[in-house]
C-alpha cells in the first residue's frame, strides 16, 4: 500500500513540472525558404525566437558550420555574402552550455549564377 501510494506522490509532484517544461520555439521571418538571394551581397535574416526552459542563446549555422552566436531573442542578423548555389540557413537553441535543446529553425536560399555578375570585384 505504501509504494501506490508513494507512486501517486510521485506523480503528482513531478508529472505537472514536466509539463511546464517549455521546448522553446523559432520563427524565421524572412528571406522566406526557398527565396533567391544576390551572391556576393549581404543580406540580412529577420527571426524570433522563444528560448523555452533551458534555452539560452542562439547558434547561426549556414550550410552545417555554425558561423555565430546570437543572444538578441527577436531581430536581423547578417548573413555574409553566399556563394552561387543552394544554402541552408538555421538557428537553434542552446543552453548557455552551448549544448542544443533540439528547437531548430531553417531554411534553404539559392544564388543564381546568372546573377552572379553582380558580384563586386
Amino acid at each position: 500500500m505504501n509504494k501506490i501510494l508513494l507512486a501517486i506522490l510521485t506523480a503528482i509532484l513531478f508529472v505537472p513540472g514536466l509539463a511546464m517544461a517549455a521546448p522553446g520555439k523559432i520563427t524565421i521571418l524572412s528571406p522566406a525558404d526557398g527565396a533567391m538571394v544576390e551572391p556576393g551581397f549581404t543580406f540580412k535574416l529577420k527571426y524570433k525566437a522563444v528560448p523555452g526552459t533551458n534555452g539560452n542563446h542562439l547558434h547561426l549555422s549556414v550550410d552545417g558550420k555554425m558561423v555565430a552566436m546570437i543572444h538578441e531573442l527577436k531581430g536581423t542578423t547578417d548573413i555574409w555574402p553566399l556563394t552561387p548555389g543552394k544554402h541552408k540557413i538555421c538557428l537553434s537553441i542552446q543552453t548557455k552550455e552551448h549544448a542544443s535543446t533540439g528547437v531548430e529553425q531553417c531554411i534553404n536560399v539559392m544564388t543564381s549564377k546568372s546573377m552572379s555578375m553582380h558580384m563586386p570585384m
